[in-house]
């Protein structure tokens, strides 16, 4: 299950880990000598046992991706073709190299939920196609504005946790439409999508 991963190799996969698990134990910026010996201090002590928690949290990652990945035609029947177009852009950018740090230890499980109700979409696309096109319309009206959103931001640490955000919350949205009985992190919907848009755009 590890060594088919999108870093493209184990050990690639472990240095992604690594990575996670520094952001883990040295959560903020340090500005002083001091604080550099204890940040260096605490990824000495804390960094294997860290790593393999991460490990245990993206081996689940990897089995849910893997499922998706077994289910996805290679050449899908014409009504599905624009679904399976939207799924594998979505996998790009939730699983791709970089994806252990990129999603940050604390959003695996959310990760493993997202690809989780990605498989519960392919499950019904077959019987319900129309349904999957409108859908998919409603996802791409939010993300639409996400882009425009990214698009006119400046490169501000606040404002990129912020865009990242907003991702995420797109993430929550395709869970509510496609596999509900998931459940999602917290309340979303297209209002509360385009209002966390708005308060950015607004600072």
């Amino acid at each position: 299950t590890l060594g088919s991963n999108p870093d493209g190799s184990l050990a690639a996969l472990l240095e992604d880990c690594a990575d996670a698990a520094v952001d883990v134990l040295v959560a903020a910026p340090v500005w002083s000598r001091g604080d550099f010996g204890a940040a260096r201090q605490r990824v000495s002590a804390g960094m294997a046992a860290t790593t393999a928690d991460i490990l245990s949290r993206v081996e689940k990652v990897l089995t849910a991706l893997q499922e998706v990945q077994l289910t996805l035609p290679a050449t899908p029947p014409p009504p599905q073709a624009d679904a399976i177009a939207d799924i594998r852009d979505q996998l790009k950018a939730l699983v791709g190299p970089g994806f252990v740090a990129d999603t940050g230890a604390v959003h695996l499980a959310d990760l493993t939920r997202y690809l989780t109700a990605v498989a519960r979409r392919l499950d019904r696309l077959p019987q319900a196609p129309a349904a999957d096109r409108e859908r998919m319309a409603r996802v791409h009206a939010v993300h639409d504005a996400y882009t425009e959103l990214v698009s006119a931001l400046s490169e501000s640490r606040a404002k990129a946790d912020d865009v990242r955000d907003i991702a995420r919350l797109i993430e929550e949205f395709r869970v509510s439409l496609w596999a509900q009985q998931l459940g999602t992190a917290r309340p979303v919907s297209e209002q509360r999508i385009y209002r966390a848009i708005d308060a950015v755009l607004e600072r």
